[in-house]
């Protein structure tokens, strides 16, 4: 058996299991490092969802959560700008999901990434009675956010999006910011701005690049938040950065819950406002055209897109890694960092992490400082540090059962 065939056998077949939408295709503001607009057939597709598409949308999400038995099946409203898509569509979705529900007793939990310039009272009042949960993009403090996120007229919006943020904050919805890493500034004024703002749950995202590009190192950025994470959880956990989170459960053997970090499959289907169907919207940033398939909601089912040869690529691709990557040490933990910074126009995803290097340094530093801060209790009750249970040592052999005896 071949190694990638020995990966895709360690990773079972199972049903799509979340859903990203695009409801709107454009969007009202011009960041310059957003990953959609590289990618120039998005201009080919209808701006909005149409009640069309939509009617049949949902009838294949319910004969989805229906076949497959699913007990949730969590759906990410996106864009282009979502809110664009009007706040009655909110409504009818979030409405049409909860009676999908009530006949299925499959939990819809609805999401948007949103950036935030439209919200207003309607709004929110929205996404408190629909219990829809929010993802607002905020790189921070203006000065970091007011560099890329711009209008078309070339003036920042952090006013309205921080405005956006404390609205949110102030209210029964659940909300968490959405930055991008901007590795010139301490990770410091990103953490503090949130705090001031009655954020508790962000993301710093690692910002988008292919392995064609040199963007700059961002390890010592995400060494510095991690300590920034441990301080403001010290006593109590209070608050949540998504990142360092992830690569913490990563770290420690679990699955990660997004698909940046860890080795596992990437399984993302994502639905167009024209009803077509792709792969993970993100992998736009390897070019014009690179995430269409032949496949949409009108013709296929939505589990259908595992046979569609650009998905199934794409999916292979996340977890079949390059040599340098299999010899790392921190293989499954990283997972070969987030599929779309692997992409090279020479040899596709057969590639290290354009930031590898920071990568490797950020796992290495986390794991020296979590062998630094973790237990293990032995049956006695006795703590022991985590660092004295690694392999080899005399506790994990204290702590590994002894194979059973077999009858001769």
């Amino acid at each position: 058996m071949s190694a990638d065939d020995s990966d895709s056998a360690a990773f079972q077949y199972q049903p799509i299991t979340q859903l990203l939408v695009k409801v709107a295709t454009r969007c009202n503001i011009d960041c310059s490092y957003c990953y959609w607009f590289r990618d120039a057939t998005v201009y080919k597709k209808p701006k909005l969802m149409s009640s069309h598409v939509l009617q049949q949308l949902l009838q294949r999400i319910e004969q989805h959560v229906a076949r497959y038995k699913l007990v949730d099946f969590p759906i990410i409203l996106h864009g282009g700008e979502p809110l664009l898509w009007g706040v009655e569509n909110f409504h009818r979705f979030a409405d049409a999901c909860e009676n999908i529900s009530s006949r299925t007793g499959c939990e819809i939990p609805v999401a948007v990434t949103t950036n935030g310039v439209l919200i207003d009272d309607e709004w929110l009042d929205c996404f408190e009675t629909r219990n829809i949960s929010v993802a607002i993009s905020l790189d921070g403090p203006a000065h970091i956010h007011d560099i890329h996120r711009r209008t078309f007229q070339g003036t920042g919006t952090h006013a309205a999006v921080e405005r956006a943020a404390r609205m949110l904050a102030s209210r029964d919805i659940g909300v968490m910011a959405l930055a991008v890493c901007n590795p010139a500034y301490p990770p410091a004024q990103y953490a503090e701005f949130f705090a001031a703002c009655g954020i508790s749950s962000y993301d710093i995202m690692i910002p988008d690049a292919t392995v064609d590009e040199k963007p700059a190192s961002i390890a010592s950025f995400y060494n510095g938040l991690l300590d920034l994470w441990l301080a403001a959880n010290r006593s109590a956990p209070t608050t949540n950065i998504r990142i360092i989170s992830d690569m913490i459960t990563a770290l420690l053997g679990n699955n990660s819950p997004t698909e940046g970090v860890g080795h596992k499959p990437v399984e993302l289907c994502t639905v167009m406002t024209d009803g077509t169907v792709e792969a993970h919207d993100v992998l736009r940033i390897a070019g014009d055209g690179f995430t269409q398939t032949r496949f949409n909601i009108f013709d296929h089912a939505i589990d259908d897109v595992r046979n569609e040869p650009r998905w199934k690529a794409a999916r292979d691709a996340s977890i079949h890694l390059c040599e340098k990557c299999r010899q790392c040490k921190f293989m499954n933990a990283c997972g070969g960092g987030y599929l779309p910074h692997r992409f090279s126009k020479e040899n596709g995803y057969d590639n290290p992490s354009v930031y590898c290097d920071d990568l490797y340094s950020m796992f290495e530093n986390m794991q020296s400082v979590l062998e630094s801060h973790l237990y293990v209790s032995k049956p006695g009750g006795e703590r022991i540090n985590v660092r004295e249970t690694l392999p080899g040592t005399q506790l994990e052999r204290e702590l590994t059962p002894s194979p059973p005896a077999h009858d001769s």
